[in-house]
Order: C-alpha cells, then structure tokens, then sequence
C-alpha cells in the first residue's frame, strides 16, 4: 500500500472537522495549481468526497472522474451547489 495511503485518514478527519465555508477555500486554493504528486491526488479525492458527504451538489467542478481546478468556485446556499465564480 501506498504511504500516500495513509494521508487519507489525516484528510479525512481535517476536513470532517472544517465548515463547509473553510472546504471551499480549500479547494480554491487549487485553482489554477499545475502541481501534480500522489499526495496532492489523495487530497482532492478526500475533499470531493466530504463535500458529496455534505449533501453538496459538485457536478460544476467534478464529473464523476476528474476534478476541475479551473475556476473558483461559491456555495450557493438556496440550491447548495458550487457555482463557479471566474
């Protein structure tokens, strides 16, 4: 198993324990990053995956395969979706 493997419990209790305001930040602090290891990957997965746990509509940024760290993104509230924003 991969060591990467094991950031995905340190991942996953972070962002259980953020708002969702503060995951959100997070992933816009992606946007437009062209670095790409194993680690940064696990990371991405974890936070796609507490985002869907919160009952957030992603489908903007992620279409079931990869993750789309083009544009930043806002929560809309009314429909709680991300909405991109540039």
């Amino acid at each position: 198993m991969s060591k990467n493997n094991n950031s995905v419990p340190d991942f996953a209790a972070r962002f259980a324990a953020a708002s969702t305001q503060s995951l959100i930040e997070e992933f816009n602090r992606q946007v437009g990053s062209n670095a790409w290891i194993s680690a940064r990957a696990v990371h991405d997965q974890v936070l796609i995956a507490e985002l869907q746990g919160r009952g957030i509509d992603i489908t903007g940024i992620y279409d079931g395969h990869s993750i789309d760290f083009n544009r930043h993104v806002r929560l809309d509230q009314t429909t709680k979706s991300l909405v991109l924003i540039d």
